[in-house]
């Protein structure tokens, strides 16, 4: 018998072996690379990523780009209030809705800046310490968990009104 064209099994068998490892290995990268729900994935993390820190930047464009509707928000309960705003005029920030930021309902403001359970407002003085009205502390929001997978925080500075102090706004949303 001619042995052109026969192949030995165990060849056969080395050569599969070969091929099925290859094979699920390159199956296994794409999809680890390209599955969204996957929270190994590399595509995930930078979606998850954008998301949180788009978050962020739209809960702080929020609080000073506006007044806020209507402009004396906090004389109302939470369904009447259309939009947070911080702002006295274009310029400065007001002092009495940063203190009435911080006695509004944590579901209230998180509804407001469709910010969900993982945000945080805080208002510093350039030194550092925490921005104190009427003895209060500017902040609002859950404390930070820095433990999480995604941390994003945005800095804007700010005047307050009347125009004399200039303060940090610290606004941190994570996942």
């Amino acid at each position: 018998m001619d042995k052109k064209g026969q192949i030995f099994t165990i060849d056969l068998l080395i050569s599969l072996f070969i091929f099925l490892l290859l094979f699920t290995t390159v199956l296994l990268f794409l999809y680890s690379n390209a599955d969204i729900n996957n929270s190994y994935s590399s595509y995930y993390s930078q979606i998850a990523s954008n998301y949180i820190n788009n978050l962020a930047v739209q809960g702080a464009n929020s609080l000073l780009g506006s007044e806020g509707y209507p402009s004396n928000w906090y004389s109302f309960s939470c369904s009447q209030i259309k939009q947070m705003g911080l702002m006295y005029n274009n310029l400065e920030v007001s002092p009495v809705k940063l203190y009435n930021l911080t006695i509004l309902p944590v579901p209230c403001l998180s509804s407001l800046l469709k910010a969900g359970n993982s945000f945080n407002i805080s208002f510093y003085y350039l030194n550092g310490s925490i921005l104190k009205l009427n003895g209060k502390g500017i902040t609002a929001g859950f404390p930070i968990n820095y433990a999480s997978s995604y941390v994003a925080s945005i800095q804007r500075f700010t005047v307050l009104y009347p125009g004399d102090e200039i303060v940090r706004l610290s606004y941190t949303e994570w996942s």
